[in-house]
């Protein structure tokens, strides 16, 4: 199988590995190694019906429920992703311009860009985590894939995509597409879990950032680079360091178990019922390890190797 970042045919097996966190298969997954940008890919490449059930039902984080602990819970993920925010105010460098959200989710960052000022919409595949965004945050989603929604030609200043490259297997297309809908200039925000990291070199096939098989393509700095360069992209801003997600992907990484969202979706599957003590132990005792983990994230991103990268590029 070809390289689908580069296209390079000279590329072998490097690494297996089974779903660990959400546990819908138990299949075992190969991993081919690209020599020339070091990327990894599934190899065989799953078509989109065997992709999709991959996914369970409602993987994506919201609010959903009640108590103080799930207010804590939203107040959290609220002030981490003042990272994601501020980054990408930066890369807008006005206020009111248009933007589009691809793989929104519930749509929490699009409600906290749209009280910046920011004309908002969403794409994500999944009509549940669609009506849930504009319900909950007020916000205009799509549901489908970003192709299937049929913008208009420059229709947007900016496009974000965190966390949405890895699950595509046609990485090429995607780019295409928001080369498409950007205005000329506007600037595309994305990012994706970074295999140049210490984290994924230590821990190999058990690395969170890897999440088999939902993530069909992981990126070394070199490959998503080269991505968006072959796109007609031009690279303003290359950033190691992520509040939200580089300190949690370690965490969980070493205690699966302990993991929110997998747990709260393992749960489900086997139908067990936590209760409230036991809930506020593990939530607590994931805090007190993102925390303590926290020195580390800084470190491996201060020497080019963090979990994460998050880019801003411009459309030429």
């Amino acid at each position: 199988m070809n390289c689908p970042v580069c296209l390079n045919p000279a590329t072998a097996p490097a690494i297996t590995g089974t779903d660990l966190l959400f546990e819908t298969t138990s299949r075992t997954f190969t991993l081919d190694l690209c020599p020339a940008c070091r990327c990894l890919f599934l190899n065989p490449m799953p078509g989109n019906d065997e992709i999709a059930g991959f996914y369970p039902t409602q993987y994506w984080w919201n609010t959903a429920g009640r108590g103080t602990l799930k207010t804590l819970e939203s107040i959290y993920r609220r002030i981490a992703l003042r990272d994601h925010v501020s980054f990408i105010t930066k890369a807008a460098n006005r206020t009111g311009v248009d933007l589009l959200d691809v793989g929104c989710g519930s749509g929490t960052l699009l409600g906290l860009l749209k009280q910046r000022g920011f004309r908002v919409m969403g794409v994500d595949f999944s009509p549940e985590a669609a009506r849930v965004a504009e319900v909950e945050n007020g916000v205009q989603v799509v549901a489908g894939s970003l192709g299937e929604a049929r913008f208009p030609d420059q229709s947007f200043d900016v496009v974000t995509l965190f966390h949405v490259m890895e699950h595509v297997t046609n990485p090429r297309e995607v780019l295409a597409e928001v080369f498409r809908i950007l205005r000329p200039g506007g600037a595309i925000v994305l990012q994706v879990p970074n295999i140049d990291s210490w984290q994924f070199k230590v821990l190999g096939g058990k690395w969170y950032g890897l999440d088999i098989p939902r993530h069909v393509i992981d990126y070394s700095k070199d490959a998503i680079l080269k991505l968006l360069a072959d796109a007609g992209f031009a690279v303003q801003r290359v950033r190691h360091f992520n509040l939200r997600d580089n300190a949690p992907a370690l965490v969980s990484s070493l205690l699966p178990s302990l993991d929110p969202v997998s747990r709260a979706v393992r749960q489900r599957r086997r139908k067990v019922h936590e209760s409230a003590p036991a809930a506020w132990s593990r939530h607590l005792l994931y805090l007190m390890l993102v925390i303590g983990a926290y020195p580390l994230a800084i470190l491996e991103s201060a020497f080019g190797h963090g979990a994460t990268i998050m880019i801003e590029a411009r459309r030429r």
